[in-house]
């Protein structure tokens, strides 16, 4: 039977390997009918699953003698039917490996549709490893970049665990290990190239898998790691922030007491004050972008954010802003989470009794809430510590405030005792700490159970319960209990700058700009030292031959916790130190005057984790309960340190020191791109994620192109046509590499043509009667002066667009037939019926200088040509006296600041057409009428077919224009409007795709959308990307593509790659495919992708 299906898979034919698979009759017990699709699990009716492992964990199954010696290709029962066995489905070639890892391993159509087959049968072995390298076909998957069969056998196995859904499944396939230690995910890791979580370098991504290593990860193998130093930023710039582990504390903020055993992502909600401020903020923007093209609509926007609105009335733009995470600190009764935003950035949650909070009362939180009040209104806060009863915070300004139970002094001042009550006094609300404090800019703060840290860049101040850790070391140090107002202490140690503190309940430990580590214990000080340096060889070392890189190691984070201090190195390796009470001196009630003397107060230091790989060296560590740690890698994955069952209680026994095999290292499963990870001693722990920024950051907007794509609508665009051919023989050439790249615009030889011709008038004249005579012509109105003939046809909605003085004497002129401005402009039907505007005792330059910029922004200097043309000087002078008299009247600010001062206009097409759209000022001109699903807008035809590709060949594509000929040939009156069906799309779709080819608006475009939800802001973004897919307006495509790429997740990629996959969004495709590629670890394993067709 074997070879009939090793036959039939080398021979690719899938219909004979399904048939036999599924016509064979095996020993095993009925199962129920598998599920049809890739990967489908499959369940049991009775008895165990073969090949699960419920039966084999992790392991194959090893076929009996019986099974060796019948061979045979073929077997028959006694009813002549073919029986299939274990060993023919799980049959292996000279290599060790299985029909599935073939499947997993090729590269052709029919490979999927193999593994699909053989996954649907019930005797298939997923967890066979191949004796080439122990890989099962998982691994092969994963290398291989056979994403499809890979998670098809995650499914599988899914299936067979819990007989249906994989989304909580306890997978053990991704635990089995190869020869060299890796996982499924670590191979798939290192055939991905990274982008790195952090900036410092660029690291090997790879992603250990979810498993308990029985090792203790202790010595020296990893000295070839060592690297630069991994200085950690007080800013984390972290996306998300995950807690989990014991919650009878409260201090995971879930809003319940129930405990996690898997990480869960926290939920931070703004006030709506500071959204409300995010408004304003955007609202001020958008006024100072609009003061100076249309003053009156900026006073408006700055007058609509009063009264606030409320949140629901907020555009979804502001409501979603992301909330980047600065720091996380955790202890035993509450937890804080510090954001980048400006101000109410402190969120904490916990137990309630004794005012730790900060809220202003005693009532417990169980979900996160803001702290606003007190003395931290209005105010940024940059730094956090927790004690177990109080809280210390830093401001941007370096003002320290604290708050809670004040019962050791560890506030900083004192407090009243509270009537009628025995408890220890308490501070509800943040209130600033004075005192020494007040004069010096602190840095940074740190808190234990019974004392405070505050240091500057030179000083630390301690206050609290002196139970030998407030580093005081006078002569009556036992004798004094409590230091209520902070104290500076040990100022002769530090020598250099302090970077971090760190406290716990018997000791005070500080980190030196020059990596130097000191300890106050026990009534006295010590310098800690660690055992950093490199392999060493005693032969090689003070020899001439050897070669000496600079790679010494250095201590670049203290934490501590419990009665543990830990130290992490430049080269990724973690020591701890543990504080004992053995204690040589005299007894607590009398003096000392050597404080330096707490020998036997501090363990050796212990190396607890030395990475064998570089992407293995940790970034970032914090303390738990006895002695165990929880850590994070360059690879972005968490680990914990933990005791074994078996070990004793060091603390119970008085020695206060674990053993390196007291301990096991164990990956937290469904954690990727750790940049940071807390402890908050007591079996909570939190870990902020950082999400990978390839689709935000690759995804490019090409710039605005309304300019070029207006420009052949200028009347006298022709004269490009005629301009000269520059001279290629010229004498003296310059040299090739000196001769610029970008060619010439065709503005600015419009400008030269202009300046050159002889006869301008006699030109454009010539020009304007070609254009009459083309039947694509599309001017609706006239342009003239009183000191020419000339006539110059324009386009209304340009005017309309320009200069609302313009745009209200065109109304009015439709209205009555007539308009004028004394001594400057005058609106008429002229004697063949068409519209004209004659403007008054202006140089018929001028008037060309003004059709020039209403189509392109520029001018034509003719003031500074005076003295090439001596003779013409006085009339360049005038042109431009008349034109800044000219944009004065017609209040055309930025053409005016820009004749008046000689300069090039600023360019304000777009503002301009954006304004005139919003204030509807451009549908009366409409040639074509768009019929939409619930409404009709009228469009000028010219300017779409400049400005969209669908329209351009819609209406002179092959046809050459007939097409819209004969539909306005069918129209009672030719000047009625032709009637575009495009009932498919939805006005407000539609809204936001005209106001792009009108203002080639850019991200602002979707600014001011307010939606019931976000997930209804998304769809609008979605819907406008397949109208602009469908009229395609690349532009506003990427457009699109660059606002849903702020928005991508682990959690919503794989909808989005399936919601843009009918559209033609490459952009947006590749970098979320290589987005998911990147994140695939996260995103199989939360089973985020099962609905995506890879």
């Amino acid at each position: 039977m074997r070879s009939l299906l090793w036959k039939t898979f080398y021979q690719d034919d899938v219909d004979s390997f399904r048939h036999l698979l599924e016509t064979a009759s095996y020993n095993v017990r009925d199962r129920a009918h598998a599920q049809k699709g890739h990967g489908s699990g499959q369940s049991i009716k009775s008895g165990a699953i073969i090949g699960s492992p419920v039966n084999y964990l992790a392991t194959t199954p090893v076929a009996t003698a019986r099974t060796r010696k019948s061979g045979g290709d073929i077997s028959h029962n006694s009813g002549g039917v073919i029986n299939l066995t274990r060993a023919d489905v799980n049959s292996k070639d000279a290599n060790g490996l299985t029909l599935l890892h073939h499947a997993a391993t090729g590269d052709s159509d029919q490979s999927l549709d193999f593994a699909t087959a053989l996954l649907q049968h019930p005797l298939t072995d997923l967890y066979v490893q191949d004796s080439e390298n122990g890989w099962t076909a998982l691994h092969r998957a994963f290398y291989f970049g056979n994403i499809s069969i890979a998670l098809a056998i995650l499914n599988r196995e899914a299936g067979d665990l819990l007989g249906h859904s994989a989304s909580n499944a306890s997978k053990t396939l991704i635990k089995i290990k190869d020869r060299e230690g890796h996982g499924p995910f670590d191979v798939l890791g290192a055939t991905v190239q990274d982008h790195r979580i952090t900036t410092t370098s660029r690291a090997h991504r790879a992603t250990s898998s979810s498993s308990e290593e029985d090792t203790n990860n202790e010595g020296g193998e990893g000295e070839a790691c060592r690297g630069q130093a991994l200085l950690l930023a007080l800013n984390l710039q972290g996306d998300e922030v995950f807690t989990f582990g014991s919650n009878k504390n409260i201090t995971l903020g879930f809003g319940d007491e129930d405990d996690r055993h898997f990480p869960e992502r926290v939920t931070l909600r703004r006030p709506l004050h500071l959204l409300q401020r995010f408004y304003k903020e955007s609202i001020k923007k958008e006024a100072k972008r609009w003061s100076t093209v249309d003053p009156a609509y900026s006073e408006t926007l700055l007058a609509g954010t009063f009264p606030p609105k409320p949140a629901a009335e907020l555009p979804a733009v502001i409501r979603s802003i992301p909330v980047v995470i600065q720091d996380v600190r955790m202890s035993k009764l509450h937890t804080a989470v510090l954001t980048t935003d400006p101000e109410s950035n402190l969120y904490v949650c916990g137990h309630g009794p004794g005012g730790r909070l900060g809220t202003g009362s005693e009532i417990t939180q169980f979900g996160f809430v803001c702290i606003e009040g007190g003395a931290l209104a209005h105010k940024r806060v940059s730094a956090v510590a927790l004690g177990h009863h109080h809280t210390l915070a830093l401001s941007d300004d370096g003002e320290t405030f604290s708050w809670g139970s004040n019962g050791f002094g560890q506030l900083g001042y004192a407090l009243p005792n509270s009537p009628g009550r025995d408890d220890d006094p308490i501070q509800t609300l943040p209130r600033q700490i004075f005192g020494p404090l007040k004069r010096e800019g602190v840095v940074g703060i740190a808190a234990s159970r019974i004392h405070s840290v505050a240091f500057t860049a030179s000083s630390l101040y301690t206050f609290g319960k002196n139970e030998g850790q407030l580093g005081i070391v006078d002569s009556d140090a036992r004798s004094l209990t409590l230091q209520i107002i902070p104290r500076k202490v040990a100022a002769s140690l530090f020598s250099s700058p302090i970077i971090s503190a760190s406290a716990i309940d018997r000791a005070t430990v500080c980190l030196l700009d020059n990596h130097d580590v000191w300890v106050f214990a026990n009534y006295g000080y010590a310098k800690l030292s660690f055992p950093l340096g490199a392999f060493s060889n005693y032969f090689l070392k003070d020899s001439f031959l050897a070669t000496r890189y600079d790679t010494q190691p250095t201590v670049v984070k203290v934490v501590s916790g419990g009665d543990t201090i830990c130290a992490l190195s430049s080269a990724g390796e973690i020591y701890t130190v543990s504080i004992t009470n053995n204690v040589e001196g005299p007894v607590s009630n009398t003096s000392t005057t050597n404080p330096s003397k707490i020998r036997s107060a501090l363990s050796h230091p212990h190396k607890i984790w030395s990475p064998r790989k570089g992407y293995m060296r940790a970034k970032d560590v914090s303390v738990d309960q006895d002695g165990s740690i929880i850590l994070t890698t360059e690879a972005g994955s968490a680990w914990r340190r933990i005791r074994r069952a078996k070990a004793k209680d060091a603390s119970a026994s008085g020695t206060g020191e674990y053993q390196p095999k007291d301990y096991k290292f164990s990956r937290i499963p469904s954690l990727t791109r750790v940049i940071a990870v807390r402890a908050s001693g007591y079996g909570a722990y939190s870990a902020v994620r950082r999400d990978c920024d390839i689709v935000r950051s690759s995804i490019v907007v090409e710039d605005k192109t309304l300019w070029k794509d207006l420009l052949p609508l200028l009347p006298f665009y022709s004269l490009i046509e005629s301009a000269p051919e520059s001279d290629s023989e010229d004498e003296n050439p310059p040299p090739r590499f000196w001769r610029g790249s970008r060619k010439t615009s065709d503005t600015v030889i419009i400008r030269q043509r202009i300046l050159e011709i002889s006869d301008l008038e006699k030109e454009i004249l010539e020009l304007t009667r070609q254009s009459a005579n083309h039947s694509k012509s599309t001017y609706d109105i006239t342009l003239g002066c009183t000191t020419s003939d000339v006539r110059i046809p324009v386009h209304s909605f340009l005017l309309c667009g320009r200069s609302k003085v313009i745009s209200n004497g065109l109304a009015q002129f439709r209205h009555s037939g007539f308009f004028a401005i004394p001594d400057v402009l005058s609106i008429e039907y002229d004697k063949a019926g068409d519209a004209l505007a004659k403007f008054t005792g202006i140089d018929f330059l001028s008037l060309v200088d003004f059709v020039l910029y209403l189509y392109t922004d520029t001018v034509v200097d003719f003031w500074h040509y005076t003295r090439r043309a001596p003779k013409l000087a006085f009339r360049y002078r005038q042109i431009r006296t008349e034109l800044m008299k000219l944009a004065s009247k017609l209040e055309l600010p930025h053409l005016e600041s820009a004749v008046r001062q000689m300069i090039e206009p600023r360019q304000s097409l777009n503002m301009d057409l954006e304004r005139a759209f919003r204030d509807g000022l451009l549908e009366a001109d409409g040639d074509v009428i768009v019929q939409l699903e619930d409404a009709e807008v009228r469009v000028q035809s010219a300017l779409i077919c400049q400005r969209c590709p669908f329209f351009e060949g819609l209406f002179n594509g092959r046809a050459g224009g007939r097409w819209l000929d004969d539909r306005r040939r069918t129209l009672n009156d030719a000047s009625e409007a032709v009637a575009v069906d495009l009932k498919h799309i939805e006005s407000d779709v539609f809204t936001l795709v005209l106001r792009h080819i009108y203002a080639d608006t850019d991200e602002e475009l979707f600014d001011d959308i307010v939606s019931d939800d976000f997930d209804a802001f998304l769809d609008l973004v979605i819907d406008v990307m397949g109208v602009a897919n469908e009229l395609m307006l690349d532009r506003l495509s990427q457009i699109c593509q660059k606002v849903l790429g702020r928005y991508v997740t682990i959690r919503n990629v794989a909808s989005f790659l399936n919601a843009v996959a009918p559209t033609a969004v490459s952009q947006f495709k590749d970098a979320g495919l290589e987005y998911l590629s990147l994140s695939l670890e996260a995103v199989l394993e939360n089973a985020y992708a099962l609905n995506f067709a890879i």
